[in-house]
């Protein structure tokens, strides 16, 4: 049948109260880590998550990954001291830029090619396609004058 991954949970209502739940306690992680850095490398800290004594934190650049790095047992023993458990191993993972493309306009066809279309369409009144096209023309003429 269906999974229900909440559903053992007696804590949860729902699973989106359990996902900012999470969220939260990530964010809290993420200040303890950040406290413990100098603020220049701490700004590069993005996330961090733990899994049974693993700890991962992301950053935005291979540059502060391998920076952060050299403050390993810093990061760790401050996290230890904070659950009261060693935490055993830390990754750090570099997070992509997401580039977004800028929405680009249609281009509007020149006054060359819009003199071109009005003089290839002869259209009478009764051509529905040929009148459709004369007030496409002059929309766009129209449009290219503003």
């Amino acid at each position: 049948m269906f999974k229900q991954p909440f559903k053992n949970n007696p804590l949860s209502k729902s699973g989106l109260q359990q996902v900012q739940k999470t969220l939260s306690k990530q964010g809290k992680l993420l200040g303890i880590v950040k406290s413990s850095l100098p603020k220049d490398l701490a700004s590069h800290c993005l996330h961090v998550i733990t899994n049974q004594g693993r700890v991962t934190v992301f950053t935005d650049s291979s540059v502060w990954a391998s920076k952060l790095l050299y403050l390993r047992k810093v990061i760790l023993d401050e996290l230890s001291s904070h659950f009261g458990t060693p935490q055993k191993s830390l990754k750090i993972k570099v997070l992509s830029k997401q580039v977004s493309k800028a929405k680009s306009r249609p281009k509007s066809p020149s006054n060359t090619a819009l003199s071109f279309l009005a003089q290839a369409n002869d259209a009478d009144a009764t051509d529905p396609l040929g009148v459709s096209m004369n007030k496409l023309i002059t929309a766009l003429q129209k449009k290219r004058q503003t």
